[in-house]
C-alpha cells in the first residue's frame, strides 16, 4: 500500500512540474520603443494564442523548450524557444523590428500588358525575411505553398477545416493565387531542368559537337518535369543509354 502510495505521488509531482505556467511580457517595437498593441503571440506546441492588450502586454501558458512566435502587422515575425529563466521574471520585453524590404531603383516608361506584368513581378526575387527563430537554423521554404485544387477539395481538408475549403473554392483571389503560383511553379520547374541538363554538360559526357550535339540533345527530348525531378545520375544513364541508338541513326541518315 505504502508503495502504491509513493508511485501516486511520484506521478502526480511529475504531472505537477509537466504543466505549463504562465509567461508575462511586453511586446515593442524596435526603432521607437513603445508598446504594440494587438500583436499576436502563439505558443506552438500548446496550441494556445493570444494578444497585447491596451499596454502592450500579455501573459501565455507556456514552460522550458516551447516556442512562442511574434507577429504584428508592420514588423516581422520572430519566434523565441522559452527559457527556464522567463518564469522567474514578472516581466519580459520582446522586441519586434520593423518589416522593411528595399527594392532596387525602377524607372517606368511604357506600362507592360498585365500577363507580362505579373511575370515581371515573379521575377524580382526579393529575400524573405518575415520569419525568424533565435538559436534555431533558417528554414528553406517551399518556393510555391500554395493549396492546389485537390488538396483543398480533400474530403478530408474539407470535414476538418470547412470554411477554408469553401474560401478557397470561390474566392476570386484565391483563384488569382493559384493562377500565380502555376506561373511560378512552371518557371522554378524550367529554371531547374536548364540548369541541370546543358549543353556545355550533354557535349562533354557524350563527346559531340555542333549540330549532330544539336540533334541529339532534340533527341533526347527529356520534358522540363523530368529533368527536374530526376537525379544528374539518372539522366547520365538515360542519356548514355540513347545515345548508341541516336549514333546509328545519324549515320544512316
Amino acid at each position: 500500500m505504502k508503495k502504491l502510495i509513493f508511485i501516486t505521488l511520484v506521478l502526480f509531482g511529475w504531472h505537477v512540474s509537466a504543466q505549463r505556467t504562465y509567461v508575462y511580457g511586453v511586446v515593442k517595437d524596435s526603432l521607437s520603443n513603445e508598446k504594440l498593441i494587438g500583436a499576436h503571440i502563439q505558443n506552438i506546441n500548446a496550441g494556445s494564442l493570444t494578444s497585447t492588450n491596451e499596454d502592450g502586454k500579455f501573459k501565455l501558458p507556456a514552460r522550458a523548450g516551447d516556442t512562442l512566435v511574434f507577429s504584428n502587422v508592420g514588423h516581422k515575425t520572430l519566434a523565441w524557444i522559452a527559457d527556464s529563466t522567463w518564469f522567474n521574471s514578472e516581466e519580459i520585453a520582446f522586441v519586434l523590428p520593423l518589416n522593411t524590404i528595399y527594392l532596387d531603383e525602377v524607372v517606368v516608361g511604357e506600362f507592360p500588358e498585365y500577363e507580362r506584368f505579373k511575370e515581371l513581378i515573379i521575377e524580382e526575387k526579393v529575400e524573405d525575411t518575415t520569419f525568424q527563430i533565435f538559436g534555431v537554423p533558417k528554414v528553406v521554404m517551399d518556393p510555391y505553398p500554395q493549396l492546389e485544387k485537390s488538396e483543398y477539395l480533400n474530403p478530408i481538408f474539407m470535414f476538418f477545416h470547412p470554411v477554408s475549403a469553401i474560401h478557397h473554392s470561390v474566392s476570386r483571389k484565391e483563384k488569382e493565387k493559384r493562377k500565380m503560383q502555376h506561373i511560378r511553379k512552371t518557371k522554378y520547374v524550367t529554371e531547374k531542368a536548364r540548369l541541370k541538363f546543358t549543353r556545355e554538360w550533354v557535349g562533354e559526357n557524350t563527346k559531340l559537337e555542333g549540330d549532330k550535339l544539336t540533334s541529339f540533345i532534340a533527341y533526347c527530348n527529356f520534358s522540363d518535369a523530368y529533368l527536374a525531378s530526376s537525379s544528374e545520375f539518372a539522366i547520365y544513364e538515360l542519356m548514355m543509354d540513347l545515345l548508341p541508338k541516336f549514333l546509328e541513326q545519324y549515320e544512316d541518315s
